[in-house]
């Protein structure tokens, strides 16, 4: 009898766990199959996903809980695409071509086209405290900072970041921010040493700045937003209903209008929803002749970071009925003092939103954190 139950044992199905799928591939222009650069690409119906980079590559991690299930792509100028996720795990490597849409608003002229543009964005910065989670609230970050010199070793920092922001969305402004929001650092791994303290230096108060809506500068800047050239770029779905896409640009990419003490082109995109009028993504394009590298909104007269270039994102999303950041990166590049060419890439995701959280006050600009070996070999690093 036991041989028997072993050999009925033997014939059952084994049922493995599924493992987490990745697609590999790039999104490119139909009709010049050149890369199509941020691209939008994500798990239809969810805020999972991730952005093609420059030359329009991309890879995604898709979780089995998203199986079987569509791949939606979207791109500022283009027809959006719904792909199913099952023929994509078939291939290697997929490349996507993206048709070009045109937008019109119908029966509309120019001239009125923008009075509504101008309208939707005042609105949107007006209704950020209804929008938006006010205070106090707790968010731990999981922040990543690569810099690369040329073609030299890739120096890279990840760490957990508790920020403590006293009021939250409740008053939305750059001095608000700056005196309610304290962070330090709890957990970090690195692959260098801090030997020096511009090795503890690092990016995370920038990066936190790139909040457009907590500090509700730039674009929702009431003041200056008739120095604003708006643009509709588009109309896309998202929980149910529509979203507007407008580009904008400025003939005066100062330290009010982009946050850049020294910047000379500035060009971005909103994304508002058409619903309740909240934002829900911001990305931004900024040239500088130069940065302060302690932070981008000093003025400096040295060498330390020029021919600057940078591309940041911002975007948020609903929690207990109210929206608030959830993803923040900017992928830098910049000359220093001694010709070379740097690469900075800075992530910030939201892991935890704490409804009430303990208070913090103070903010680490410079981190000299141990490493602990336990948390980091039980940490799942979000995709």
């Amino acid at each position: 009898m036991r041989q028997l139950i072993i050999f009925l044992f033997l014939l059952l199905p084994v049922v493995l766990p599924a493992q987490p799928k990745t697609i590999k591939g790039r999104i490119v222009d139909a009709s010049g199959q050149q890369g199509v650069a941020y691209t939008n690409i994500g798990i239809e119906g969810t805020f999972y996903g991730t952005a093609s980079d420059v030359g329009g590559f991309f890879e995604l991690k898709v979780p089995e809980e998203f199986f079987p299930g569509n791949l939606y792509v979207s791109a500022v100028g283009y027809q959006n695409l719904v792909l199913a996720l099952n023929d994509l795990f078939e291939k290697e490597f997929v490349r996507i071509p993206l048709q070009v849409q045109t937008y019109q608003i119908e029966g509309v002229d120019v001239e009125a086209r923008s009075r509504v543009l101008f309208r939707l964005i005042r609105t949107a910065a007006r209704k950020v405290p209804e929008n938006y989670l006010a205070g106090p609230v707790g968010l731990t970050f999981y922040y990543q900072e690569e810099e690369q010199v040329n073609d030299s070793s890739l120096r890279k920092r990840e760490a957990i970041v508790e920020v403590y922001d006293e009021s939250g969305y409740r008053s939305p402004s750059v001095v608000d921010a700056y005196q309610h929001r304290h962070y330090r650092f709890t957990q970090v791994k690195r692959n260098f040493d801090a030997r020096l303290s511009a090795d503890g230096q690092t990016g995370f108060d920038e990066l936190l700045e790139m909040d457009v809506v907590r500090l509700s500068n730039t674009i929702l800047n009431e003041g200056l937003l008739n120095d604003y050239d708006l643009k509709l770029e588009g109309m896309t779905a998202f929980e149910g209903d529509s979203v507007w896409i407008v580009s904008y640009k400025t003939g005066k990419p100062g330290l009010a209008h982009s946050g850049d003490y020294f910047a000379r082109r500035m060009d971005g995109k909103i994304y508002i929803l058409k619903k309740n009028d909240a934002v829900i993504r911001h990305e931004c394009v900024i040239e500088a002749d130069r940065n302060n590298s302690q932070n981008r909104s000093l003025f400096t007269d040295e060498r330390e970071q020029q021919q600057v270039r940078y591309h940041f994102t911002g975007i948020y999303r609903r929690h207990d009925g109210r929206y608030m950041v959830s993803y923040l990166d900017c992928d830098k590049t910049y000359v220093n003092p001694r010709g070379e060419q740097v690469t900075r890439v800075r992530k910030a995701h939201a892991l935890e939103i704490q409804r009430q959280p303990v208070a913090l006050y103070g903010r680490d600009y410079f981190e000299d954190t141990s490493f602990a070996e336990d948390f980091w070999s039980d940490f799942k690093q979000p995709e």
